[in-house]
């Protein structure tokens, strides 16, 4: 007669666990007190006191119970294994329980743990996006399944080990066969399973598998069971219309004949899996926690949130008619490897889905062979395995994934939000600042908290809509209201709401109402949403894209295609992702996600940029954002962070990788994951998440600053890690400049902000240079030198050269210093030159002076051929005409010579006054006189005082960029020598004027 014991309180008030031992002998509980308790089954030992382990030290919300294992986990994260032994009883006829060690220590809580036939792996769920496989041989981790999108709360074996079922909050569940060295997924179900709150395990299902392992039950919306066929992964059937709330514990009877549920309406469930109907059923007086069967007996144990046990013998009715729940059969694990698509087959194995007879032709093996029940656990995993391709024949050919174009399935996420953890949850987080939603009994509390308090207070206000989403920005916030499905969130409103909601809390001061709403047509809710100063965005599942201004009026409507992945909106631009038409799909279940953007303006009339978005291999989008200049910007779940560059020229926007987050953890040699908020000119801003946790704590944590480093090669060196900064430097730099261009609007900053960041770059290519003259690499130095902005830095570069004696390299500096600052029309000097034959001459003794041919008439070696003239550079504070009457150069110009230069046909050079300089400064960092030069000799014997006697190093040289102070007047240390002639030796410097008795010392 069927019969439910008393409660018997094992535990304090909370989330209870229980499950029945592999014989039936007796039953382990787990509690709020942080106990596992044992308890025997039979009627005449129930009453005896329970076995305690008190290992634990937090909230027991998981456990699984094998042959010779317990496992259980808790609210802290950590997995332990109780050993039963082989010897389960002792002499006294008493179990004997002893704890074997800690399987797995996580910083998130331990949800579900499922043990394999074989009891050499152990799969536990945590609040994390993986699932955990632990070896019990060595409690060492085996392997980190990737590919939910928020917390997994079950896991469930299959009997034969060969898969492995896991479901995430969002109600997706992913198949992963687990017979290769590498699990893999080979099959995704969407949203089959109800949308679950992360945090709270009462509000979570768990799905188990059928002990002849051809199904998989899973509790699903609607409050239905859902049988899932193996192989093929599609839904066989269902079992519903009896429970008025949500089914969080299912179990089956060990023939696979039976199930029963449990769920939040206090309602224990009895199921005939054969005719799809109730045997019985039972009401508690409050929400049930699990259940299981006993895989031995007619009985079931089944625990409530107030920490009691019930027993419930003799369940099934045998005078009725209905059969034993326990007789075990054919393990059948491998019966459906060969499965055929044609309808026939479909339909014969829907026929036989609820009968009696062996899958596929395979006869009830108990009827044949004698085996114990150890040796049909021991034999589980091998038997996958047992064919082995020993002759080349191809009987053992691996499965290889095909991959075909698939039907896009664009799952929209909010950039800076997250799932619900303990009742809290972001739904937005930036540099302005965050919003908080904190669950409570009939609504919501909003907490907005800016980072910078001088401009707003922080705002808290009840929300009795349940916002879904938000948008962050200076000028205020956007909430919306969308459907549990579109927001991965149960406890919204079901879809069949009749109204989402589009609502704006403005920050402004001067307007005493500028808050506004919306309220969407039915069927249409939104997908994404994003606000700025400009106004305010949502894409609705609709396909469409509604744009507003701040004051709430409706500017803009338009239809996309149904595949945007996020959206976000800086100033006036709008950037959305959509998943594209090009994603591919394998006949294993495996996606690769491919990507497109479209960047537009805020007002919807123009189109900035379109084209496709890059993502890492085997990786999808996570994040979207601008960076503090303006930037777009991308993050993919592999840790790669990249901005859009030369946006404002639609045909040259490219995808530049600026920072690989992942690698950045592995040099630090932590475990650690990076969850991206914000990005700046210099700085990547994330929240460090320790361990395994993949989102930000509460309350607000404070900020890291990732530096950015381009992934360039060979960053491990100093010049690898200068090109970097070069590189972050002028990409940025350039964005600056293009944006205020685009805008019509001043360099941020203004003009002298802009020449400090350009100062920044050619000091960042005087160390380049300097490593490459040190390294006598004079092709390396010409390129970096042709990257710098200013007139005054390459002047340095030249003196870097001349300090380290390249000569040659110099000479060709200042060349090229002609091309690139020289003048338009004007020429210094109107004659012939042939600079052939100069070079022939120089050939295998370079020119310790540069003689004033070559400084007057450089030949243009780079590029196109420059206009003949020479800016001079103004060592004076005395402001020259530009115009002056043509004469000849003194003879103290050229080295003593009588006369001035001629040319090949005779011809007497002219030489014209100097141009006013480029600069406004004369480039005399140093407040050093002009040295006197008298001949060739002179710059290197100048340049060896100074290095003998102390003077400056390279470094000084190529840090000496910016002047102090003017310059005195060249005539008061150049003896009367032209400033032409005092710039030519300009780089051949010492603190005190170089005289003849100064140059014999020397």
């Amino acid at each position: 007669m069927t019969q439910i014991t008393d409660p018997r309180y094992a535990h304090a008030e909370g989330y209870t666990t229980v499950a029945f031992g592999s014989n039936g002998r007796f039953i382990c509980t787990g509690g709020s007190d942080s106990l596992v308790r044992v308890f025997y089954s039979s009627k005449a030992e129930r009453d005896e006191e329970a076995i305690k382990l008190e290992q634990h030290s937090d909230n027991i919300l998981a456990m699984a119970v094998s042959r010779n294992k317990i496992i259980s986990g808790d609210e802290e994260g950590t997995a332990f294994c109780f050993d039963i032994g082989t010897t389960a009883l002792t002499e006294t006829g008493k179990l004997s329980i002893e704890p074997s060690g800690t399987v797995l220590r996580s910083p998130l809580p331990a949800r579900d743990v499922s043990i394999s036939n074989s009891e050499r792996q152990v799969a536990i769920a945590t609040d994390d996006e993986n699932v955990s496989i632990v070896s019990l041989l060595d409690m060492s981790l085996l392997h980190t399944l990737e590919g939910h999108r928020g917390s997994v709360n079950s896991v469930s074996y299959s009997p034969d080990g060969a898969y492995l079922v896991s479901i995430g909050c969002n109600g997706t569940a992913r198949v992963w066969d687990m017979r290769e060295d590498t699990p893999s997924c080979i099959s995704v179900m969407p949203k089959i399973a109800y949308v679950c709150e992360p945090g709270n395990s009462m509000e979570q299902c768990k799905s188990r598998w059928s002990p002849d392992g051809r199904f998989l039950a899973v509790p699903c919306p609607d409050h239905v069971i859902k049988l899932v066929e193996r192989g093929t992964w599609q839904v066989a059937s269902e079992l519903g219309g009896h429970h008025t709330g949500m089914i969080t514990y299912v179990s089956w009877s060990s023939n696979s004949k039976y199930i029963v549920s449990v769920g939040l309406d206090g309602q224990v469930v009895v199921w005939d899996v054969g005719t799809r109907s109730v045997v019985l059923s039972h009401s508690n007086s409050g929400p049930l926690c699990q259940v299981d069967w006993n895989p031995c007996g007619n009985m079931l144990a089944f625990t409530d949130c107030a920490g009691a046990m019930y027993i419930w013998d003799e369940v099934i009715p045998l005078d009725k008619g209905h059969e034993m729940p326990y007789k075990r059969q054919p393990d059948v694990h491998h019966a459906n490897s060969n499965t055929n698509n044609n309808n026939d087959t479909a339909a014969a194995s829907m026929n036989g889905l609820f009968d009696d007879v062996a899958i596929d032709g395979v006869e009830d093996v108990n009827d044949h062979v004698d085996m114990s029940e150890d040796e049909i656990d021991d034999a589980g995993d091998a038997l996958d395995d047992f064919v082995v391709d020993d002759d080349g024949a191809g009987y053992t050919e691996h499965q290889v994934p095909r991959w075909m174009a698939s039907d896009p399935q664009a799952y929209a996420f909010q950039p800076g939000s997250t799932p619900w953890i303990s009742g809290r949850r972001y739904l937005a987080f930036n540099m302005v600042g965050s919003v908080v939603s904190i669950a409570q009994e009939s609504h919501n509390t909003i907490q907005i908290e800016f980072h910078d308090k001088s401009l707003h207070r922080d705002i808290h206000f009840s929300d009795s809509f349940r916002f879904s989403m938000a948008a962050l920005a200076e000028s205020g916030c956007l909430f919306a209201t969308t459907t549990n499905e579109l927001a991965n969130d149960r406890s919204l409103r079901t879809s069949n709401d009749a109204e989402s909601v589009l609502s704006f809390r403005a920050f402004a001061s001067w307007s005493a109402n500028s808050d506004w709403m919306f309220k969407l047509p039915d069927k249409e809710h939104p997908r994404c949403i994003a606000a700025s100063s400009h106004g305010a965005a949502a894409v609705t599942s609709l396909g469409m894209l509604r744009l507003f201004t701040v004051g709430g009026v409706q500017r803009h409507i338009e239809s996309l295609p149904n595949r945007v992945v996020a959206c976000v909106a800086h100033n006036d631009l709008l950037l959305l992702v959509l998943e594209t038409l090009g994603a591919l799909k394998s006949n294993m279940g495996a996606r690769k996600m491919e990507y497109e953007y479209m960047l537009m303006t805020m007002d919807g009339q123009k189109r900035v940029a379109t084209g496709s978005c890059p993502v890492s291999p085997s990786g999808e989008i996570v994040w979207i954002g601008f960076s503090e200049e303006g930037h777009p910007a991308t993050c993919d779940s592999k840790g790669m962070l990249r901005v859009l560059h030369r946006y404002w020229t639609s045909s040259d926007a490219c995808w530049v990788p600026i920072l690989d987050t992942r690698k950045l953890a592995h040099d630090r040699g932590s475990r650690e994951t990076f969850w991206p908020v914000a990005l700046s000119a210099k700085q990547f801003m994330v929240a460090t998440c320790k361990g395994k946790s993949r989102f930000p704590p509460f309350p607000q944590p404070i900020l890291d600053e990732l530096d950015i480093d381009i992934p360039l090669l060979h960053t491990d060196t100093s010049a690898g890690q200068q090109e970097s900064k070069v590189f972050a430097s002028r990409l940025f730099s350039e964005q600056q400049s293009a944006e205020a261009e685009r805008t019509d609007s001043e360099y941020p900053g203004g003009a002298s902000v802009q020449m400090r960041d350009d100062l920044e770059q050619d000091k960042l290519l005087l160390r380049l240079i300097q490593l490459a003259c040190k390294a006598d690499k004079a092709q390396r130095a010409v390129d970096l030198t042709l990257m710098i902005k200013l007139e005054r830095s390459f002047d340095a570069a030249i003196k870097i050269a001349v300090y380290q004696k390249q000569t040659t390299l110099a000479e060709r500096l200042m060349r090229i210093k002609e091309t690139k600052f020289g003048g338009e029309q004007d020429a210094d000097v109107v004659g012939n030159d042939n600079d052939d034959d100069d070079d022939d001459d120089d050939e295998g003794e370079p020119p310790a002076v540069l003689n004033a041919s070559h400084h007057m008439r450089p030949k243009a070696t780079y590029g196109q051929r420059a206009p003949k003239t020479t800016d001079s550079m103004d060592l004076s504070d005395d402001n020259e005409p530009a115009d002056m009457p043509a004469q000849s150069p003194p003879a103290a110009m050229y080295g003593g010579m009588a006369a001035a230069p001629s040319t090949d046909d005779g011809s007497e050079l002219v030489v014209r006054s100097a141009k006013p300089p480029v600069t406004s400064k004369p480039f005399n960092p140093f407040e050093v006189a002009i040295p006197t030069m008298e001949n060739k000799q002179g710059l290197f014997d100048a340049a060896a005082s100074v290095q003998g006697s102390g003077g400056l190093s390279a470094a000084e040289s190529a840090a000496a960029v910016l002047p102090n102070k003017r310059q005195q007047s060249a005539e008061d240390g150049t003896n009367g020598i032209p400033r032409k002639q005092a710039k030519m030796s300009a780089f051949a410097f010492k603190k005190a004027p170089i005289d003849s008795d100064s140059k014999d010392k020397a």
